[in-house]
C-alpha cells in the first residue's frame, strides 16, 4: 500500500477534500455536461497517481470508461421494461461515481490524524469533527475484520454454494465485531482525554498548499461550467 505525506505536494489539506467530495455531491442533484465530468474524473485520478495510488488509478479509468461508454436513459426507454430496469443499474451509479471518487481519495490519502489537526484549525465543533474522526477509525478495521472473517471460512470450507447460511456465517460475526470496534474506538478516545477542553497540542501538522486552491477552484469551476454548458 503506498505511503503518503500530509505535506505532499499533490496531496490537498483534508477540509479541501472534504469541500470536494461536497461539491462533486451537487452532480447528482442536478447533471453536469459529460466532457466537464470526464475532467474532474481526469483530475482525481491524476491526483490518485501522483500520490502513488497508481492501481486505483487505473480501477478508477476503467471504471468510469465502462460506465460513460453506455447509453443515456433516453435510449433505455425504448427496451424491454425488465432489461431496462437491469441496464439503468449502471447508469444510477454513474450518477454518484464523482462523489465517490473524491471520497475515496479523501479516504486513501488521509489520517485520522491530519484531519483533526485541519478542522481545529479551522475552528470546526468537536461535535463534527470527533464522528468523522470516530468514522475514519472503524472502517478501516471493519475492512480487516472482513477479511480475516473471509478467510477463517475459507479455512473450514464454507463457500457460496448456499448463499443463505454464507449470509448467516458472514452477517452475525460481522455485527458482534462492529460492536466491539465501536467500544474500543470509544475506550480509545476517552483514555486520550477526548472530552478534556483544554486545547491540545497536535502531533500531525497541516497547512494549506497551492494544490488545496488549485483542487477545490478547478472542481468548482468545471461544475459551474458544465452546469451553464
Amino acid at each position: 500500500m503506498p505511503t503518503f505525506s500530509s505535506s505532499a505536494p499533490f496531496n490537498p489539506n483534508p477540509i479541501s477534500k472534504i469541500l470536494a467530495v461536497f461539491l462533486t455531491g451537487l452532480t447528482v442533484v442536478h447533471s453536469i455536461n459529460i466532457r466537464f465530468e470526464l475532467a474532474i474524473v481526469c483530475l482525481i485520478g491524476i491526483l490518485f497517481y501522483l500520490n502513488g495510488y497508481k492501481k486505483t488509478f487505473f480501477k478508477w479509468i476503467i471504471l468510469c470508461g465502462i460506465l460513460y461508454s453506455l447509453p443515456n436513459f433516453m435510449i433505455f426507454s425504448t427496451l424491454n421494461p425488465i432489461l431496462k430496469m437491469f441496464l439503468s443499474i449502471p447508469i444510477v451509479f454513474r450518477m454518484f461515481l464523482l462523489p465517490f471518487m473524491a471520497a475515496s481519495f479523501l479516504v486513501k490519502t488521509s489520517d485520522v490524524g491530519t484531519i483533526i489537526s485541519s478542522m481545529d484549525k479551522i475552528k470546526i465543533s468537536k461535535n463534527l469533527s470527533i464522528p468523522i474522526a470516530v468514522m475514519f477509525r472503524f472502517f478501516p478495521s471493519f475492512k480487516e475484520e472482513k477479511k480475516n472473517i473471509k478467510m477463517a471460512m475459507r479455512v473450514r470450507g464454507i463457500n457460496f454454494k448456499n448463499p443463505i447460511r454464507y449470509l448467516e456465517y458472514v452477517s452475525v460475526p460481522l455485527l458482534i465485531i462492529s460492536s466491539n470496534i465501536a467500544d474500543d474506538i470509544s475506550k480509545a478516545a476517552e483514555t486520550k482525554a477526548i472530552e478534556n477542553p483544554i486545547a491540545k497540542t497536535r502531533y500531525t501538522r497541516v497547512k494549506v498548499q497551492l494544490i488545496d486552491f488549485v483542487y477545490v477552484l478547478v472542481i468548482a469551476g468545471l461544475i459551474v461550467g458544465g452546469l451553464i454548458w
